[in-house]
């Protein structure tokens, strides 16, 4: 059956509902109009235009959900009558009931474009069913417990997932005791998701086809439609299809996708002119899908980067990187030619097929021949006019027929199906007490065991923890004791560096610093050091040449670490009481160096005046 509606009057429709040769024709208000296109369950509902019945995207979603039927728009690329002129129905388009016939019969056809607001994605929501109300610790016992059903529900539904071989992103909203909101993205249309909607006591899951960010139009013959193709191969291969208007028509990501699949999703959709990868060489497997439509190839000047291809797809939702490659392809090939289509659109006369002329164009035909062709075919179209418009319909008519046989195949295929489906739920229904009750204890077990796994695995990393703050301790009470017996705090830099220096603010006068590597530093960085007036610093390794002249010019000794004795951690040290023997030798060192340098100083200048 199918059903043309047509705006009457204020708030009043007319509608036809065409079965074989049954005509059903009635006058209805608003609401009365969605009750019976619920009660008919007709194939099709076709309209002159969805925004004569539809106020709101909301609306019309509330519409498709509730009625399961497809919506077509007829007037799309043509008004209504010029539509019915061309397939030779008679219309008078003063009358309402005319023009809601003329939408059925065109809708027969494959006339028209069919509206759709929803992706090839469902959403799966797993959650509480009922609030937990205020504290206490019989709440927070029972929260544990409706946390861990919902936990429970979430995995067997992941279960079922993985079983079908349906691919899915998650999110989980972890609580104690469980999870309270899981939510499930599946590749995959609504009608091939084995899960439905339903409550329990404590958990409720909510499936529903993720909505498209806009109302899209869908050709009834998919044959004349021409697209573009982004294809991202690999393990997991995604391919995303756009019509020549930039309209996004599907998009979809499967692991060990065949060529041969892939081909055969295409072609679900339409006819691709141009197939496209964000690729400067273009990968082997986007090459022979190319050679299988004879398309034309795009691919960018150099492969496209990860930012360009998100700025390229921002405004779209996608399930994972290798639609979102794919999509971007298909958009920088649309952004290609897309000055050339405006330029099209404005040089096509009236009446020629504007998206046919686009794809001749990208295979390389001259736009002056194709409209030469376009005049050729007019003036042959109307010798053999009446005889192809008889053929035509009595091939729809055919067509029509052999629909109608095949609906009523169907129905008693459907109704197989539900004496099943109510078989295996009186068969479920029969499942004893005692089996469910062993299922929740066994399932409530095996929460406790992995539980108790991850407080022990806990425990253990707690234990190791302390037996190093306990080795930390007693290496600390040996050192306090050590400063009793001479030895000194030494403070530690890992590096002689700017940052190292600015991190350590508490070096400062009288320090001992021990610079594990000293490599690094020049001549800036050991003055910053020095003006910190410390004592001494003791190396692990050699300084820079400019680095050894600062600390030398400030009178701070340089002691080697071999040289000393020397405990303690990455974080703190101690040298040993010989440091302070040490220490006097290479100030006595440093000062002998400085008489040398003057003494030479001297003689040099005596020598320059005896010149």
């Amino acid at each position: 059956m199918i059903v043309g509606v047509d705006v009457l009057g204020h708030r009043k429709f007319a509608l036809i509902a065409i079965d074989g040769e049954e005509e059903l024709r009635r006058v209805v208000s608003k609401n009365k109009l969605f009750r019976t296109i619920k009660e008919l369950k007709p194939e099709i509902v076709a309209v002159d235009n969805i925004s004569e019945i539809f106020k709101s995207k909301e609306e019309l979603m509330q519409f498709l959900k509730n009625t399961n039927t497809r919506l077509v728009q007829i007037a799309v690329d043509a008004s209504l009558p010029v539509l019915a002129r061309r397939f030779g129905i008679k219309m008078n388009p003063r009358d309402p009931f005319d023009e809601a016939r003329t939408c059925a019969y065109l809708s027969s056809f494959e006339i028209g474009y069919e509206v759709s607001v929803f992706t090839d994605k469902t959403q799966i929501v797993v959650s509480r069913n009922r609030s937990l109300g205020k504290g206490g610790w019989r709440q927070k016992r029972y929260g544990r417990k409706v946390h861990d059903a919902v936990r429970s529900v979430y995995r067997e539904i992941k279960s079922i997932l993985d079983d079908s071989g349906l691919e899915y992103t998650e999110s989980v909203r972890e609580r104690f005791g469980g999870i309270s909101r899981g939510e499930i993205i599946v590749n995959a249309p609504r009608e091939e998701v084995p899960i439905s909607s339903f409550k329990t006591k404590d958990v409720q899951v909510k499936v529903s086809s993720v909505e498209k960010e806009r109302v899209e139009l869908i050709p009834l013959s998919r044959s004349k439609r021409y697209l573009i193709a982004g294809i991202d191969p690999g393990t997991t291969t995604a391919v995303a299809i756009m019509d020549l208007a930039g309209n996004l028509i599907s998009i979809r990501s499967k692991k060990d996708w065949n060529i041969s699949d892939v081909v055969e999703f295409i072609t679900e959709h339409g006819k691709p002119v141009i197939v496209a990868t964000d690729k400067k060489n273009p990968p082997e497997f986007v090459s022979k899908i190319k050679a299988s439509f004879n398309a034309v190839l795009h691919s960018p000047k150099e492969d496209l980067n990860v930012d360009k291809k998100r700025e390229l797809t921002s405004k779209y939702k996608i399930l994972n990187d290798h639609e979102r490659d794919a999509l971007a392809a298909a958009i920088d090939a649309l952004n290609y030619y897309e000055s050339k289509f405006r330029n099209i659109e404005k040089r096509v006369p009236a009446g020629i097929d504007a998206e046919k002329v686009k794809a001749e164009i990208i295979k390389g035909t001259p736009l002056k021949s194709l409209f030469e062709e376009k005049k050729v075919e007019k003036v042959e179209k109307k010798e053999v006019i009446d005889s192809d418009l008889i053929s035509t319909i009595e091939k729809k008519d055919k067509k029509i027929r052999e629909l109608l046989e095949e609906n009523e195949v169907l129905k008693k295929q459907i109704a197989e199906l539900k004496d099943e489906i109510e078989r295996l739920r009186a068969r479920i229904a029969s499942f004893s007490s005692e089996e469910k009750e062993r299922i929740r204890k066994e399932t409530y077990i095996r929460n406790l065991e992995f539980r108790v796994t991850e407080l022990l695995s806990e425990i253990k990393e707690k234990d190791s923890e302390i037996s190093k703050l306990k080795e930390q301790i007693e290496l600390l009470k040996k050192l306090k004791f050590g400063e009793f017996m001479g030895w000194k705090e030494v403070k530690i830099l890992k590096k002689l560096s700017k940052d190292e220096i600015e991190q350590n603010k508490d070096i400062g006068e009288g320090d001992i610093v021990y610079i594990i590597d000293p490599s690094g530093g020049g001549k800036n960085i050991a003055e910053m050091l020095c003006e910190r007036k410390i004592k001494a610093v003791i190396t692990s390794g050699e300084m820079s040449h400019l680095a050894k002249e600062v600390f030398d010019s400030y009178g701070i000794p340089r002691i080697k670490a071999e040289e000393l004795e020397i405990i303690g951690s990455e974080s703190f040290a101690y040298v040993s009481p010989s440091f302070e023997e040490i220490y006097r030798k290479k100030l006595e060192e440093l000062r002998k160096i400085r008489i040398d340098n003057i003494e030479k100083l001297f003689e040099e200048y005596r020598r320059t005046r005896r010149l």
